[in-house]
């Protein structure tokens, strides 16, 4: 199997911003007396919008448009105890290093993900899909379609880090290979490998556009 570039969700593969998140959303559900679990539930790997809509089916869109944007603003502003995925900037900064394409595709606003990311202190990439720049939401295939065509790399020749199961099938549709990042063995079906840390990979340059991803001295990946 072949993989030239690597392509990244943000919230819960890259940043545990979890506890910011259902902290959030739970602000949200109190404010439209919504049910705790059933928001939680719901919400992980889709866009904020697409979400309020769901939930809120009945409202006007000037009024979806409003509940959006006071999200927005709750969403960016809240980053208390988010931290890094262990292992997660270091090997950011591997890529930059060994010149191996990659991107984030997440399904947050730009203000929010501007705002996680910048937690990493890593330079931000070029390719950075946010929920605003695709039309349909994960587990729609189009954000990673859309990323790895930015990437000048057919989707199936880019490996997919991925936490949520939506995500996940958002990469499959788009066939992509996929590593799941702290996620639930039900979810990993369509998975290659799974992680809890980044520190648990090596990544290995093999020429000029190849490289080869290894996890306790086996390799998963080799192009």
């Amino acid at each position: 199997m072949q993989a030239k570039g690597i392509l990244f969700d943000l919230d819960g593969t890259l940043v545990n911003s979890l506890p910011a998140v259902e902290r959030c959303w739970l602000v949200f559900a109190d404010r439209h007396k919504l049910n705790h679990s059933y928001v939680l539930k719901t919400i992980h790997g889709r866009k904020a919008i697409d979400n309020i809509k769901l939930f809120l089916p009945n409202k006007p869109e000037s009024f979806i448009e409003q509940e959006y944007r006071w999200m927005e603003q709750l969403e960016t502003q809240d980053i208390k105890d988010i931290d890094e995925i262990s292992g997660a900037s270091h090997f950011l900064r591997q890529l930059y290093s060994l010149n191996i394409p990659w991107g984030i595709v997440t399904s947050g606003t730009k203000k929010v993900a501007n705002s996680r990311f910048a937690i990493l202190n890593v330079t931000k990439p070029k390719v950075f899909i946010t929920g605003e720049m695709v039309i349909n939401t994960k587990p729609s295939p189009d954000g990673y379609l859309h990323a790895a065509k930015l990437l000048g790399l057919p989707a199936d020749q880019c490996i997919v880090f991925e936490d949520s199961k939506a995500g996940i099938e958002s990469a499959f549709n788009a066939q992509c290979q996929i590593i799941s990042v702290n996620c639930p063995n039900s979810f990993d079906n369509n998975c290659m490998i799974h992680i809890d840390s980044f520190d648990e990979l090596v990544i290995k340059k093999l020429n000029e556009n190849d490289f080869e991803i290894l996890k306790s001295n086996i390799a998963i990946y080799k192009t």
